[in-house]
């Protein structure tokens, strides 16, 4: 059966505790050789224990206190030495209180050996942080200590260096290696030759990525500066385009360094005006620049229904818009759109428009107008009167092509109120 675990603070200390104390101020044969007296107020106050009562309030001195301790008088054994008192701890009492034992003998415990103390450095401006050594650590410290260490099994010495930051490796504080010498002095130069040698090329390599730098931008500098503008510039193609469009792009080109001119950005431009369908513009060092202009055809005109005649070319495209209508171009006659300058008319117009670029000399000399239907059919007008039946906007060549075949028959056989040419067959009809 277990022994009772005692509260610790209530005047009674465990024995264990007692003899790790016995262990820690003396030495393993001090400790089997030597009595401590465990009622030594010393130790409950290092304990932190409440001091024992007063001797009135214990208990009588012949009565024993359960958790007494007994003591015996041992003889001496050495003569040397005087006799000792050895203290056999009793039973784990109940109590809280310890009672004197009357004739124990009280024997102080043996003070520690004193710790040696090293000292690094030195000097009465600067002192040193002390460090104490118990005995072990100092002989093994000199080396005297029969352990052996990690070290002493390899046959070598542990070497502690202390400073020295330029060494490799090093970062501050005391770096420890293990060796009977530090790196050799030649290895050590060695690196830092090498590291300079990088820092060399590198240095090399800035230095000329500098000075290219510096030579593209005094040369951009130079070709940017006026001595390099478009002083000689040439126009071509430019028939119908408004002068206020032209003038706008020749302001950006003439007169502007010939390696700044965005000519993509020009060319965007004029082809924003509704009578250029391509532009092309080029620079020519030092001072030349050219501006080609592909404009639209107008082909055919209609009225809106807004009353305004619209010029439109052969994708059915609005490149003008007039009060009157024009005579030299191509009536064309239906439901219109009022589109603007720029956009498109509608594709019933744009198939209108491939029709008068396709008729032959012969049948346009005979035609006054193309009728554009609300379903989206083509029929020509004559100016006898009589009207050419084309039919949906598909296989115009060949419908022209029996449309001429036709016109070449006698005046007599011809129709004068409707000629179909929509199918292979030719469909007439007369007044």
């Amino acid at each position: 059966m277990s022994d009772p675990k005692l509260p610790l603070g209530e005047g009674s200390v465990p024995d264990k505790a007692l003899e790790e104390l016995l262990a820690a101020f003396a030495g393993d044969e001090a400790a089997a050789a030597s009595a401590v007296d465990f009622d030594d107020p010393s130790i409950d106050e290092m304990l932190g224990l409440d001091p024992p009562p007063a001797a009135a309030e214990r208990d009588a001195p012949g009565d024993p206190h359960p958790g007494d301790l007994v003591t015996d008088a041992v003889p001496a054994v050495d003569p040397v030495e005087p006799p000792k008192a050895v203290v056999s701890p009793a039973p784990a009492p109940a109590g809280p209180d310890v009672p004197d034992v009357p004739g124990a003998t009280e024997t102080p415990a043996p003070a520690a050996a004193p710790r040696t103390t090293i000292k690094i450095g030195g000097g009465d401006d600067e002192l040193p942080d002390a460090l104490y050594l118990d005995e072990e650590a100092g002989d093994r410290l000199r080396g005297t200590t029969n352990r052996s260490t990690e070290a002493s099994i390899r046959g070598e010495r542990t070497t502690i260096l202390i400073g020295d930051d330029e060494m490799e490796g090093a970062s501050g504080g005391i770096p420890i290696a293990t060796g009977s010498a530090s790196m050799d002095p030649r290895l050590r130069a060695r690196r830092i030759a090498v590291k300079r040698a990088v820092g060399r090329r590198r240095l090399k390599w800035f230095v000329l990525a500098g000075v290219i730098v510096v030579l593209l931008t005094s040369a951009f500098a130079v070709l940017g500066s006026s001595l390099f503008e478009v002083t000689n510039l040439e126009i071509s193609g430019a028939q119908r385009i408004s002068q206020a469009d032209l003038d706008a792009a020749v302001k950006r080109v003439e007169h502007q360094p010939v390696l700044l001119v965005d000519t993509h950005s020009v060319e965007v431009q004029l082809e924003r005006s509704p009578w250029v369908r391509e532009a092309r513009v080029s620079t020519s060092f030092p001072h030349s620049a050219s501006i080609e202009i592909r404009e639209r055809v107008p082909l055919a005109t209609y009225q809106g229904p807004d009353g305004r005649f619209r010029i439109i070319d052969v994708d059915g495209r609005v490149v003008d818009l007039i009060q009157n209508q024009p005579v030299e171009f191509m009536l064309v006659e239906g439901p219109g759109l009022n589109a603007s300058p720029g956009t498109s008319a509608g594709p019933a117009f744009g198939h209108a428009a491939e029709l008068v670029e396709a008729l032959s000399p012969a049948v346009r000399s005979r035609t006054k107008a193309v009728v554009v239907s609300d379903t989206g059919e083509l029929s020509l007008s004559f100016e006898n009167g009589a009207t050419v039946v084309l039919g949906a906007p598909t296989e115009l060549l060949d419908k022209l092509t029996r449309l001429e075949a036709y016109l070449k028959l006698d005046e007599a056989q011809q129709c004068t109120t409707s000629i179909n040419v929509a199918t292979a067959e030719i469909g007439c009809s007369q007044k």
